[in-house]
């Protein structure tokens, strides 16, 4: 539904606005007054956010560079903004800017998949400034954040074909250049080579320097606000990476380009030269709740290229890889065999869950055309089908980027719905391209898509809709061999990485301990957090493809858990954040439809925090609720399940252990 549109138009002509908001038609008139305005220099612009709480300057004088305010503080001391190419061209330094354009756009989003909400609010202010060297600075302020992106453009006597062939990338600068006093939630990696799975370590900036290596998204904390970096559109381009510069400044770098040998070259890549470059993002909240209202990196990405999306069917999965099919009580040996698979399909049906995955062991990662001997996918799929289960095939990369469209052609005539590539570990700039190229030749062929070993979400999942979810994130298999992954980190990502897009995190796990308690057993892992920790996280972890990553059988023998989860959504209407701290508790409420989901974590802090119901529309509701058992201090399993009938507005206390948590279902009475 569109609220409000203002066309560009070029100064110094008059603007012409027509609203309609909500519904209310009003016809207004603005002028744009001159090219130099707001009392800045010539080469100083100002852009505000549509309610004026946040402005970015930009100087156009010697360098391209700019400036942020939040609540007319400087948060953002003046930054640069640079790109050149290896034959001399450059985009930034000594620019002479030509004309300049303004925009307000105001209008509702309908994500084809629901990842938060089922509309995202496209409210922003837009300044393109043109320079003569053949490229643009384009930027956006958002209630919720700002953005940028340079621009290549055709010289005005440009020969046809002029531009078709590449040029070498040299070097961009994307600084961010903090005011004093700033920390962060630093995503430190070891080199540009990694599955990108970081912790988030608070640091002050200032002691971030250009031996240390972060990936995005990277939280900073900025005279109380928080400023959260990422990128989206990356299409053709190596991701960005920061440093610093050990005085509270943050630079982007990228990784090198792969050779055919997978081995790091001594090039960014090539590019042509008159193109859309990416969009790099800095989400503003000034409270840690506030970080959830940013959806910029699915705003800002290109639009979906899929025509009817009506194959694509969020849901959940059952995973054998985490738990290493540790069955008991069943009459076959489990492990990769077509027994276990018919198995799994038979749990998913007995509960309504809608898929299973085959990872790993089915085939050789060189040949992912050819099924091993002990394995028969094929009746594994005709038997999930007679009880309604769909199959989702694990691939590796380098396998299936040998064969793609004939690996992709063969799966679906096999019935298999989608797939889960990994492996990839870089975003170098061929690695970015592998993805864009496997999620068309999956959408051609109506395959949904998880990518694992991944670099964060940078927009592709609204441009493909079949990318349903990925991994980029340090989640619970992690457990199988080691500790990093603590209470405290679980309430760490729902504010930095989940931003930036789904997370495959798998929860689920069925063995739980506290600390004093816990081992990193490879075969038979165990979280770190009670049971209702990890039930809590299907309602506060976004991944339209949800995963149980622990084993039937050991659902199966507490039948109130799968009964449970498999109630849970995994695209959702609506949300509100009720308590929030970063690294410290989170408690939020979406909606699905009719129904309502409560989900509540803590860190190793035993918490109450009241809950009033007031976001509910009037009525009674049935109140289905798992938290931490009275013994769940001392034994991390112990969940207590309760039912009763409650009504909006009234108040739940539920207390929360350390490392505790609780999910509730609330649907309403008629």
């Amino acid at each position: 539904m569109l609220r409000f549109f203002t066309r560009l138009q070029r100064h110094p002509a008059r603007l012409f606005t027509l609203a309609n908001t909500r519904g209310a038609a009003l016809l207004a008139a603005a002028f744009c007054g001159s090219l130099w305005s707001n009392g800045l220099t010539a080469e100083t612009l100002s852009l505000k956010s549509p309610d004026g709480r946040l402005e970015l300057k930009v100087d156009t004088e010697q360098q391209l560079q700019y400036q942020l305010y939040v609540d007319g503080q400087q948060l953002i001391k003046p930054s640069v903004i640079h790109l050149s190419f290896a034959d001399g061209v450059q985009f930034g330094a000594k620019a002479d800017l030509l004309r300049q354009h303004r925009a307000t756009v105001d209008e509702d989003v309908a994500p084809e998949v629901r990842v938060r909400t089922a509309l995202i609010r496209n409210h922003y202010q837009e300044l393109t400034l043109e320079f003569k060297q053949n490229f643009s600075l384009q930027l956006r302020a958002f209630n919720e954040g700002v953005a940028y992106r340079l621009i290549g453009t055709l010289p005005d006597a440009a020969a046809p074909g002029q531009e078709q062939g590449k040029v070498i990338l040299a070097a961009e600068q994307a600084n961010f250049n903090f005011v004093a006093g700033t920390y962060s939630y630093f995503p430190f990696e070891k080199d540009f080579r990694t599955a990108t799975q970081p912790t988030f370590t608070p640091v002050p900036a200032k002691n971030i320097d250009g031996a240390e290596l972060g990936s995005l998204p990277a939280l900073f904390v900025a005279k109380g606000v928080n400023l959260l970096l990422t990128e989206t559109d990356l299409q053709d381009y190596p991701g960005l990476w920061l440093k610093g510069k050990g005085d509270g400044g943050i630079y982007g770098v990228h990784p090198f380009d792969l050779d055919k040998k997978g081995e790091f070259t001594t090039a960014l890549g090539s590019v042509s030269r008159a193109r859309n470059y990416p969009w790099r993002i800095i989400g503003v909240a000034r409270s840690d709740a506030e970080l959830l209202n940013i959806q910029l990196s699915y705003l800002l990405a290109e639009p979906s290229r899929i025509g009817a999306p009506d194959w694509i069917k969020p849901g959940q999965i059952a995973w054998d890889w985490y738990n290493e099919n540790n069955f008991k009580g069943v009459d076959f040996k489990a492990g990769i065999n077509t027994k276990t698979y018919q198995y799994y399909a038979d749990f998913a049906a007995k509960f309504g869950i809608e898929n299973i995955l085959i990872d790993d062991g089915w085939s050789t990662h060189d040949d992912v055309l050819t099924v091993l001997p002990t394995i028969d996918v094929q009746a594994i799929i005709a038997h999930a089908k007679k009880q309604g289960v769909d199959v989702q095939l694990w691939v590796p990369w380098t396998g299936l980027d040998k064969n793609m469209e004939a690996a992709m052609a063969l799966y679906k005539k096999w019935g298999i719905t989608g797939l889960k590539i990994d492996f990839m570990n870089s975003d170098s700039q061929s690695m970015v391209n592998f993805y864009w190229r496997a999620a068309a030749m999956a959408a051609k062929y109506q395959l949904m898509v998880n990518f694992h070993g991944s670099y964060k979400p940078a927009g592709i999942h609204r441009t493909y809709p079949n990318v349903l979810t990925r991994e980029g994130v340090k989640g619970l298999e992690n457990h199988k061999w080691s500790d990093v992954i603590t209470p405290a980190h679980n309430l760490h990502l729902p504010f930095i990485r989940m931003i930036a897009g789904p997370m495959d995190y798998t929860p689920g796990a069925m063995r739980n301990a506290h600390r004093k308690d816990f081992n990193a057993v490879f075969s038979r892992p165990m979280s770190l957090g009670t049971r209702a920790h990890q039930l809590a996280m299907f309602v506060l972890y976004e991944s339209p493809l949800q995963m149980l990553a622990d084993t039937p059988s050991s659902y199966l023998a507490e039948p109130d858990i799968p009964t449970f989860i498999s109630q849970i959504p995994t695209v959702w209407d609506n949300f509100k954040v009720l308590h929030a701290t970063i690294g410290e508790y989170l408690v939020m409420a979406r909606q699905h439809g009719n129904n309502w989901y409560l989900g509540g974590m803590t860190n190793d802090q035993p918490r109450t925090l009241p809950i009033t119901l007031d976001f509910l529309p009037k009525g009674s509701y049935q109140l289905m609720l798992i938290k931490d058992g009275i013994n769940a201090d001392r034994h991390a399993e112990d969940y207590l399940l309760e039912k009763r009938v409650v009504k909006a507005g009234d108040q739940l206390t539920i207390p929360m252990v350390a490392g505790g948590g609780f999910a509730a279902i609330l649907t309403p009475l008629h």
